[in-house]
């Protein structure tokens, strides 16, 4: 028996250093493979934009996605014409949390920044001029005249939303306030986060006349808070009929970390069946039994059963060796 798993780990090893190089090849091309798709969402998807030339040497890029509208004030040089390169140093950053700065003698301002087509108006000695910044992306789709004002709101942590009535109904874009990532998207059609999720927020009756957004509050007196969407601009009409409108439930809040009683029990059901022989030693059940058994055979008591067996034999075999050559001996 002890040969037998003597045998068993010495092939194992065996196969553990033959299989060593491929599985170190296949994480390491697993890693480039990660390393190439960060690569593919380089800066430049996140930096780029509509370049404006605002004077001074400078250009605006202008962006209007998900973030919100922003201008990204560059210093390109005088000579700089249309369709040169313009990722070059910036100045400032203009968005809907500091839509007025200056650079170079110029005042730079987001004007409208919560409309789904706002503009960037740049002032010289008393003299301003606006440049159209690129819609909404409902602005795109619906025009901007049929798209309402954003509504932002604050939600816990750096987390914020930005509340928007549409032809298609209410939605909501949540994004990090600080890093601008944009976190979900909350439609008529699809109105809350997933259970689970960091933080509790929906849309109630979101085929109504008159939706609002819940939103969890930790820390406040309330845990809950509740926000009317904009209204959609006059003169458009929805694309879908209204539906009543019911009472909400409150939603649970966002649960603290703490050890699940079911959770456990689940495990529990899940975990191996185990069998104690000799000392104690957890066996699997099922398919990877096998590979199992050979530890508990050593503690088995059948084992030292065998064993005993096995000397009482040869003992009994030398003893009737011994006795026949004593009586070949007498006999000479």
């Amino acid at each position: 028996m002890r040969t037998a798993l003597r045998t068993c780990l010495a092939t194992a090893v065996l196969a553990g250093a033959l299989l060593a190089p491929a599985a170190g090849t296949a994480y390491a091309a697993t890693t480039a493979g990660q390393a190439a798709a960060v690569a593919q969402g380089s800066p430049a998807d996140r930096f780029s934009g509509t370049p404006v030339h605002i004077g001074e040497g400078l250009v605006a890029v202008v962006r209007h996605e998900a973030e919100g509208p922003e201008a990204w004030i560059r210093a390109v040089g005088p000579d700089w014409k249309p369709g040169d390169n313009y990722m070059y140093r910036v100045l400032t950053v203009l968005d809907r949390m500091n839509p007025v700065d200056s650079a170079n003698g110029l005042r730079l301002e987001i004007t409208r920044p919560n409309s789904a087509a706002p503009l960037l108006t740049v002032t010289k000695a008393g003299v301003a001029t606006s440049f159209p910044m690129p819609l909404s992306e409902a602005g795109r789709t619906h025009g901007a005249e049929c798209v309402s004002a954003t509504k932002r709101l604050a939600l816990h942590g750096t987390l914020v939303a930005d509340l928007a009535t549409t032809p298609d109904g209410p939605q909501v874009q949540l994004v990090d306030g600080v890093t601008k990532q944009p976190y979900n998207r909350l439609t008529r059609t699809g109105p809350a986060l997933a259970k689970g999720d960091r933080t509790v927020a929906r849309i109630v009756n979101p085929g109504a006349a008159r939706p609002s957004f819940e939103y969890e509050t930790p820390g406040q007196a309330d845990p809950f808070g509740t926000a009317l969407f904009p209204e959609l601009p006059a003169g458009c009409a929805f694309t879908y009929a209204f539906q009543g409108e019911a009472p909400a439930a409150k939603p649970e809040a966002t649960p603290t970390a703490k050890p699940s009683a079911t959770a456990s029990s689940s495990a529990a059901a899940d975990a191996p069946t185990a069998r104690t022989v000799g000392q104690t030693s957890v066996v699997p059940a099922g398919g990877v039994a096998a590979g199992a058994e050979i530890a508990a055979e050593d503690t088995d008591d059948s084992t030292t059963a065998y064993a005993g067996a096995g000397l009482a034999a040869i003992g009994a075999g030398l003893g009737a060796a011994f006795v026949a050559r004593r009586r070949a001996r007498t006999r000479r």
